[in-house]
């Protein structure tokens, strides 16, 4: 079936539906993705590393704010990538001013802390609790910042005001060109694929969007035919086709790139890049982990895994995470791409994914009730549109039985004869 190019938020992924709903909530996620955060901040401010525990720590507290945006673990991601970023550029601005603007933000730790003891992650937590309440250090540390720039600022314009009348534009100018100078060299330290990370990163992109059970088919604005998996959603940021031709993909799409464009045709997915030329591929991220893998059935896509790079041919699949880019599996490939081919694969996995599929592709809502059978294995292979085929594989290979408890249906455990 067709699906119009209607940008609807997805009923089940990007709805505040408590993935931030409380304190507790950001504390799990803090826990999560400290370590990672704090390793960006630091790569990204080089030399001024020292920085980084509190530019994590506004990074954190931004999100916050933001809070009904997030809906799953990779948009959080995104979003505190992008805060990191922020974060990163406006204290480098800091430390840079910092000899006129008296140290403002970045300044020695107090006596008795060291740098490791600011890098813990409790004692960075400590410092968004105390932001989160108004009180403490943090919050003081940011209103005196604050109003030790307004203070500054309101000086040196009254010093400025004293000079003689061309000093004025020429103080302008330079000013302006600093800007410049820094604003360059900001974008080429982020690089072509983190600057095109941030265009798919924005949050005011609504997605294109596939519910369960269902598939979806559309055209790009770039001419790029695209079919759609269920459960997934396609962001596409404004100037696409135009400014930009880059996409994010969570769940999973099969594309028909559109040949002779100026701009490379690039995917996102979990943060990595999938750059073609005119080619047809697939992208998958109904990993368990999330991470995606790639299947490409014309030309060829470049694969960018922070510093691994590799260029997947015709006829090739592969997965891709943080550590490595490595060839699928038959059984991993027939799970990931046989619903291009129109087919359900489960082979050999525990009940739960068996369900979890189930869900996806058949829109079928069964409960396990008893979850100590979720652990058993279980196994599939059924054409896209035959559920009841499917019910029954669930059946013979974990020894369950597909029953109704009420108006719920449910597998339970099938008696031994």
């Amino acid at each position: 079936m067709s699906t119009p190019d209607a940008r609807t938020a997805s009923p089940r992924s990007l709805s505040p539906t408590g993935y931030l709903a409380d304190e507790t909530a950001l504390k799990r996620a803090f826990d999560r993705e400290f370590a990672q955060c704090l390793a960006s901040a630091k790569q990204q401010l080089g030399e001024a590393e020292s920085l980084a525990p509190r530019v994590v720590e506004t990074a954190f507290l931004n999100v916050w704010g933001q809070r009904a945006t997030p809906g799953n673990d990779d948009h959080l991601r995104s979003c505190l990538s992008d805060e990191i970023r922020h974060g990163v550029a406006r204290a480098l601005s800091r430390r840079a001013s910092g000899a006129r603007f008296g140290n403002v933000g970045g300044g020695p730790a107090k006596k008795g802390e060291t740098s490791a003891e600011h890098e813990a992650p409790e004692y960075v937590w400590a410092q968004i609790d105390k932001g989160l309440h108004g009180s403490g250090d943090t919050a003081a540390a940011h209103r005196a910042a604050a109003e030790a720039t307004r203070h500054d600022a309101a000086a040196h314009m009254k010093q400025v005001a004293k000079r003689p009348g061309w000093v004025i534009p020429v103080v302008i100018g330079v000013f302006a060109l600093g800007i410049s100078v820094a604003g360059v060299l900001y974008v080429d330290r982020l690089g072509e694929d983190d600057a095109q990370l941030a265009t798919v990163a924005n949050t005011g992109i609504q997605p294109i969007a596939s519910p369960p059970g269902q598939l979806g088919s559309t055209t790009l604005g770039d001419g790029t035919k695209m079919r759609m998996g269920p459960d997934s959603k396609i962001f596409i940021p404004d100037g696409f086709a135009t400014k930009n031709r880059v996409i994010k993909v969570e769940g999973t799409a099969a594309f028909d790139v559109a040949a002779g464009q100026k701009m490379p045709f690039r995917v996102v997915a979990h943060r990595f890049h999938f750059i073609a030329t005119g080619t047809k591929f697939v992208i998958s991220t109904f990993s368990r982990d999330s991470t995606p893998s790639l299947l490409v059935q014309e030309g060829t896509v470049t694969v960018k895994a922070g510093k691994n790079t590799q260029a997947v041919t015709a006829g090739q699949s592969v997965h891709v995470d943080a550590t490595a880019i490595r060839p699928l599996t038959d059984d991993e490939k027939a799970e990931d791409f046989g619903w291009v081919d129109g087919r359900v694969t489960v082979r050999n996995k525990q009940l739960r994914t068996a369900v979890e599929a189930m869900q996806r592709w058949f829109n079928f809502d069964v409960k396990v009730p008893n979850l100590s059978l979720l652990d058993r294995p279980a196994s599939l292979d059924v054409p896209l549109d035959s559920n009841r085929l499917a019910i029954t594989q669930i059946e013979k290979s974990a020894n369950v039985k597909f029953a109704f408890e009420g108006e719920t249906k449910v597998f339970q455990d099938a008696k031994k004869k």
